[in-house]
């Protein structure tokens, strides 16, 4: 093992990245209230473990997306050029379509939903002209400024880009969304998270970060080494969704063969996050697992797993 940085982080929260918009993770608190149990014939504090909490805190810049107005189908192999400062989804529907390149490299040969970044070029290939449909992928702004009150879960990745890494979460509530206007220029915004039933937990990515898939897939296992007996919590951001639905479910095996639902976070048609779980005396297999079913062209999500290594975890 070696030391690490902080650097290649990812943050998000309630269905949104907030990666490229949170500048700095300023506190992630999980304290344990302490209980007094101290008896008369005792000459120092006794105490014992009481409810569990979590607080967090983070330092956002701003970004707003505006309105996209889908533009005209260019005629075949011709270059379009976005005009919006920001990242869109373009959805390529019907037609008979051969190849789709965005900034010069291919990246699918027939319709369905694509990533343009801002300002990205979008090449169609076709014989018979497809229609297609653009739409804004949420910003900072689309995210902590509604302060609804409703739970939301908060997922911090320390690092991305293989399976396994560690992998903090709460599920909580915003409490604030407070600009602060420098004297040269900049513009931050501070929020709070705090937990709601249960305390934050830290556990392991079951996708390198945001994992994309465009039809129901199966994603790659992680191993664990061997099978717990004590139950699971698991947590998900679905951050991007065009088609009917999309069902992300974690699966676990004994073999990496054989495999069942662990966890089903049911079918979802729009972004959101939320928080799953198996009884505390639920035994969970070697091999874990990420599927996602359904009718949907794009789907962007997170998934991270708790293990319980000890009897009798409650929250």
């Amino acid at each position: 093992m070696a030391k690490s940085s902080g650097l290649g982080d990812n943050f998000y929260f309630g269905g949104y990245d907030l990666s490229g918009d949170v500048a700095s993770v300023d506190t992630i608190s999980a304290p344990i209230n302490l209980l007094e149990a101290t008896a008369v014939k005792q000459s120092a504090h006794a105490r014992i473990f009481g409810q569990r909490d979590s607080a967090w805190s983070f330092t956002t810049l701003f970004e707003n997306a505006s309105t996209v107005v889908s533009p005209g189908v260019p005629l075949t192999t011709v270059p379009l050029t976005s005009t919006y400062n920001f990242p869109v989804l373009v959805t390529v529907i019907g037609g008979t379509v051969t190849d789709v390149t965005v900034n010069g490299v291919s990246v699918g040969s027939s319709d369905g939903t694509y990533v343009l970044p801002a300002l990205g070029t979008i090449t169609l290939t076709y014989s018979v002209a497809p229609t297609w449909a653009w739409i804004a992928i949420g910003t900072e702004h689309n995210a902590l400024s509604l302060l609804s009150g409703a739970d939301q879960v908060g997922m911090y990745f320390r690092g991305t880009g293989v399976l396994g890494q560690p992998v903090a979460c709460i599920n909580g509530k915003q409490l604030n969304y407070d600009p602060t206007r420098g004297n040269d220029g900049s513009l931050t915004l501070k929020v709070d998270i705090q937990a709601n039933s249960y305390g934050m937990e830290w556990g392991l990515g079951l996708t390198n970060g945001l994992r994309t898939d465009i039809a129901a897939s199966n994603g790659s296992a992680l191993d664990n080494g061997a099978s717990t007996a004590f139950g699971a919590q698991a947590y998900y951001e679905l951050t991007g969704i065009v088609g009917t639905s999309v069902d992300v479910v974690l699966q676990h095996s004994p073999d990496n063969s054989a495999w069942s639902t662990l966890i089903d976070f049911g079918a979802h048609t729009v972004i959101g996050s939320g928080r799953g779980f198996v009884s505390n005396v639920t035994t969970v297999n070697r091999y874990l697992r990420v599927i996602t079913t359904g009718t949907f062209t794009y789907a962007q999500f997170a998934v991270m797993v708790a293990r319980n290594q000890l009897a009798g975890v409650v929250f």
